[in-house]
């Protein structure tokens, strides 16, 4: 009797009639304690030689062989038939492995493997080292299997050994891979069902390579197909969970911490790390040396203190230094940083001149392992031990971070770091196992010397640059984005809401993007877990521009900056609001993809030099698809917003309220000690900047004129000191005290004053002046901005016509100075309107909206190409459906058209009811419309439709195609082939737009192919797919195509439509 199988092998055969024989004696042939059950699926080969030869193999070990046959169906569909075959059928089978028909086994291949799966129950499957035979080669998979590098390449080969609950838990080869890499796929569903491969050397796999072949033809398809796989497998490609599978997988940094001499491998210095003594790490260096592909190594070495990584944390810079340094190490030999104490609460980081100081001065040094490791193999080591000497031969930058006085800075210890480099150098060099690692080699090609590079992979995934080495870990995470932090409004606002959102348990991190110094007061340190700086030299939040937006310029760093950049720095966060950062709002787009919920907190709109309004509201506008939810300041603020276009649903008002908090005893009494107060002279009070906006001119002819009024006046700011600022004039000069920013000091000022004067060109909500109302100061104020939401005329304040200011305030003067008994009742009042009026309450709408779009965001897979929707091609039993020509008319008369005719099209006008070409930018770009003769390779002459845009280069362009009146209720599906060439595109992207009866349905296609010579594309949209009661109202279909390309002629070689029903 037949020992019950304990494996089976399913062998898939198409076209391979006479190569099949030769897999399946292989499979015959295995050695092994247990029984094996071959399953031959015949997939619909239309070869009667196939059949015949499955048929000869059955008969000839019925015992031991079962043949299959089925409609063709693909490669996985055949694999998927036999799997399910083996689970109904056999239930004594532990594993399923798959040989395809033109490969071959060893004869111990599955004992070996099935040894490997019983040894190591972790293992989902068992993957082999590939020796091909035909184009004779040998590659080397070994090493612990990685997820990440599993994303970036395809390191398991299909012939592999899967254990039966892999199938159990439902993962199958997807059928609609059919352009190859479905193994890719298939591995990558394993990893996410929970399971995980492992390799064995000498699996006996023999892969039969040609140099045309259906793995050649998905090479060819490669960028189509990995972005296809981005999009099905969107959360193990996202950069989250990447940053995770590097800390587990491949750590990037290899500390040398000299305090405590280990070394610890991690990317984040705050998570669990790798501990080694320096002679492991030796075996390991030296290791990895001799065999990259086999051995991990952190490609990053830092050389440092225990209490240089803790000082840093305490600062709240750790991440965002380690960062720095690796972006300068892409450029020197050696990246280094010093700390220096600010004579001020303020934090900052510099790029130092070159050669201004010693390496050696350094409390943290980087470099790259590869450099290290070539340090160490270099017996002298005259070149890297010069970095003590006066003349350093490596190229070495330095970076100086600033601390406030309360902080410590980083201490070097008993000796310099670079000292400390050269003594771990010499430590490996001196290892004993540096000499026999660099004599071993292997015959087999190392295909995974990536392992060496895995930090690369998530940077390919960021537009190639250095991403923060941060983890999540639970909570959640906003980032405050500011372009300057100092002692503005906007600050304060930002301040207030990482307060207010701290409170509901959101982790703040601070990024300042436009300053290499910030005023990071001990306020913010006690309320933000870290601070970052960008530190682009390029990033500018204004000007250079060339575009404009109804009149508003378009920041120059927002058309054409360092995007990845940023977005390396925010892509983790679950949540980003930008304060007023201008060109910041270039990444939102991205972030938004990526799974953060983007907002923007508005304040107020500037005044050009020449009078009309621009600034942060308007460029928001021209990005308002980027943001989730607007936050203006004021309920007026979001009126204006609604009425520019922002839909209703994402205003969400978060209205000001004062800037620092009082404790509700001291603040009674402050109350008390005003309403106790006798008659007398009137006190009035400025507090703000001297400038322009703050209405300097006018203030001063206040104060002049109102001389011979019972008033004692203080003005309280600073003098912005501009090209084209206003001299303060004499009468505020004579007047004028130092700023003020502490809550204590603006607490006693207030406590002292009677009115607060603020005749303002322009402006939000001011903080200011709710500050003052709260302790029962009487505004006179005038009426701009969202002001009169709490100056109320004669009731909270005095409420001033900007035309009429001077005198209003004036008269309002003497009115207060001469009548205390109205001065009682509208600061008594004004006290009132403030009394529940804080941040908690006021962003508490914004965080249910966060919370609410926070839900529903999915985290995007690639910050450059937006991932594409599925659309399953037709099965095999479409494949004899009739087909109908649906091309439409105008399209036919327009190829019959004489070479050199010409029409106009304009700005997405329907060309004969059929063409459109536009820019999501704007309403549409006018073109010239051709006919041409283009002839072949093999001398056959056509025509071709030519698209020749007029105007200046745009970033984006829009190419429609539209089939109106669409009988879609009669078809299936329809086919459209068309045939094109793009000059120069970076990417090309497809997708189905259907509307009609109120429905609106999009499909997308995703990455196509664009060359110069043109490029043949049949795209199927399955209707089918979508609901019936829907599809009924649809009446119009488009086929949009979006590029990225220079603004150069778009050619329709072919275009056509066919529908199936």
């Amino acid at each position: 009797m037949t020992e019950a199988p304990s494996i089976a092998i399913v062998i898939p055969v198409f076209r391979h009639s006479v190569l099949l024989i030769e897999a399946v004696e292989s499979a015959l042939a295995q050695r092994a304690p247990f029984g094996i059950r071959i399953l031959i699926v015949n997939d619909g080969c239309p070869h009667p030689e196939t059949d015949e030869t499955c048929r000869a193999f059955a008969r000839a070990h019925p015992d031991r062989i079962t043949y299959l046959k089925k409609q063709n169906g693909g490669l996985s569909s055949a694999r998927n038939h036999g799997i399910l075959y083996a689970l109904d059928h056999l239930p004594s089978v532990r594993a399923i492995y798959m040989l395809d028909a033109d490969n071959a086994l060893r004869p111990d291949s599955m004992a070996r493997a099935m040894a490997a799966l019983d040894e190591d129950p972790e293992a989902g499957w068992i993957y082999p080292d590939i020796d091909m035979v035909g184009l004779s080669s040998g590659h080397d998979y070994s090493g612990p299997y990685s997820v990440l590098l599993h994303t970036a390449m395809n390191t398991c080969e299909a012939g592999s050994l899967i254990r039966r609950e892999v199938f159990e838990a439902g993962v199958m080869f997807d059928v609609t891979f059919k352009a190859g890499f479905e193994d890719w796929d298939f591995f990558l569903s394993c990893v996410e069902a929970g399971f995980r491969g492992k390799n064995i050397e000498g699996f006996g796999f023999l892969y039969r390579k040609r140099p045309e072949s259906m793995l050649a033809d998905s090479e060819r398809e490669r960028e189509p197909i990995l972005a296809r796989m981005r999009a099905k497998h969107r959360a193990l490609f996202s950069p989250r969970a990447m940053l995770e599978l590097e800390q587990e997988e491949a750590p990037r940094y290899a500390f040398f911490l000299v305090d405590l001499d280990e070394v610890w491998l991690t990317t984040d210095p705050l998570a669990e790390s790798e501990v080694l003594t320096p002679e492991d790490y030796s075996q390991r260096l030296w290791r990895a040396r001799s065999a990259p592909g086999r051995h991990h190594l952190p490609p990053l070495t830092v050389v440092t203190r225990s209490e240089t990584l803790a000082e840093a944390q305490a600062a709240g810079m750790l991440h965002g230094l380690l960062w720095q340094l690796e972006t300068m190490v892409d450029q020197v030999h050696l990246a280094g940083l010093l700390a220096v104490h600010a004579p001020s609460d303020r934090m900052g980081l510099h790029i130092l001149p070159e050669a201004s100081r010693s390496p050696d001065e350094a409390a943290m040094l980087m470099l790259t392992t590869d450099l290290f490791m070539a340090a160490a193999g270099d017996a002298q080591g005259s070149w890297m031990k010069s970095l003590i000497s006066a003349a350093p031969q490596p190229r070495v930058a330095l970076a100086q971070v600033t601390l406030p006085p309360s902080l410590p800075i980083f201490a070097l210890g008993e000796g310099g770091m670079a000292a400390a480099l050269l003594a771990f150098l010499d430590g490996m060099r001196q290892s004993h196992w540096a000499a026999g690692a660099l004599s071993l080699r292997d015959w087999r090609q190392p295909d995974l010397r990536r392992r060496a590079g895995s930090h690369m992979i998530l940077r390919q995934r960021l537009g190639q640059q250095p991403n923060l080495p941060m983890l999540r870990g639970t909570g959640r995470h906003m980032g405050l984005i500011l372009s300057i932090l100092e002692f503005g409004g906007v600050e304060k606002v930002a301040l207030n809401f990482a307060r207010a959102f701290a409170a509901r348990g959101w982790t703040l991190h601070l990024f300042i993007l436009g300053s290499r110094e910030a005023a990071v007061s001990q306020e913010w340190r006690d309320t933000i877990a870290s601070v970052t700086f960008l530190g682009d030299p390029e990033f500018s939040p204004w000007g250079g521009g060339d575009r404009s937006y109804f009149g508003n310029e378009i920041p120059r760093w927002a058309s054409s900056g360092n995007h990845p950049r940023l977005i390396a720095l925010l892509h983790w966060l679950d949540a980003v609001v930008d304060l007023h950062s201008g060109a910041a709002v270039a990444v939102m787009s991205q972030l938004k993809k990526l799974g953060a919920v983007t907002v923007t907190s508005l304040h107020l709109a500037d005044l050009s030099p020449m009078g009309r309004p621009s600034g942060n509201p308007f460029l928001t506008l021209a990005y308002e698809h980027a943001f989730d939810l607007f936050a203006p300041c004021s309920l007026a603020l979001g009126d204006w917003l609604h009425a520019m276009g922002i839909p209703e649903d994402k205003i969400t008002p978060a209205p000001n309220a004062p800037s620092f908090d009082i404790a509700p005893d001291r603040l009674s009494a402050l109350i008390a000690e005003r309403s106790a107060r006798q008659p007398g002279r009137l006190r009035a009070m400025f507090l703000g900047r001297l400038d322009a906006q703050k209405g300097l001119e006018r203030l001063g002819e206040v104060i002049a004129r109102s001389a011979h009024l019972p008033i004692d006046w203080r003005v309280i700011g600073r003098a912005i000191l501009t090209d084209g600022a206003p001299p303060v004039p004499p009468s505020v000069l004579a007047v004028l005290e130092p700023a003020l920013t502490t809550p204590e000091e603006l607490t006693a000022a207030f406590a002292e004053a009677d009115v607060l004067v603020l005749l303002s060109e322009f402006e939000g909500l001011p903080l200011t002046v709710l500050e003052a109302m709260r302790q029962g100061v009487v505004p006179i104020a005038t009426d701009v901005g969202a002001v009169s939401e709490v100056v109320v005329d004669d009731v909270t304040g005095c409420l001033l016509p900007l035309e009429e200011a001077v005198e209003g305030c004036l008269s309002a003067l003497e009115s207060l100075a001469s009548d205390p008994a109205r001065l009682r009742r509208l600061s008594d009042t004004a006290t009132a309107t403030m009394a529940n009026r804080h941040w908690l309450a006021a962003t508490e709408a914004l965080a249910q909206a966060i919370d609410r779009v926070g839900a529903t965001r999915t985290v995007g897979s690639d910050a450059d190409i937006p991932p594409p929707a599925h659309i399953a091609p037709l099965s095999a039993g479409d494949a004899e459906m009739e087909r109908v020509d649906l091309t439409p008319a105008p399209w036919v008369e327009l190829c019959q058209n004489g070479p050199d005719e010409t029409a106009l099209l304009q700005r997405y006008e329907l060309y004969a009811g059929f063409l459109q070409f536009g820019s999501p930018e704007n309403a549409g770009v006018v073109c010239d419309l051709s006919c041409h003769p283009v002839r072949s390779r093999k001398g056959v002459t056509t025509r071709a439709i030519a698209l020749k845009p007029q105007g200046r280069r745009q970033p984006w362009f829009t190419y429609e195609m539209v089939l109106p009146d669409a009988p879609l209720t009669e078809y299936i599906s329809m086919d459209w082939t068309l045939r094109y060439a793009l000059a120069r595109p970076r990417n090309l992207y497809a997708q189905f737009m259907l509307d009609g009866g109120g429905e609106n349905v999009t499909v997308d296609v995703g990455t196509l192919r664009g060359t110069d010579a043109g490029s043949t594309m049949n795209l199927v949209l399955a209707l089918r797919q979508i609901d019936p009661e829907v599809l009924r109202r649809l009446t119009r279909v488009r086929l949009v195509l979006s590029t990225d390309g220079e603004l150069l002629p778009f050619d329709l070689l072919d275009f056509a439509i066919h529908g199936r029903r």
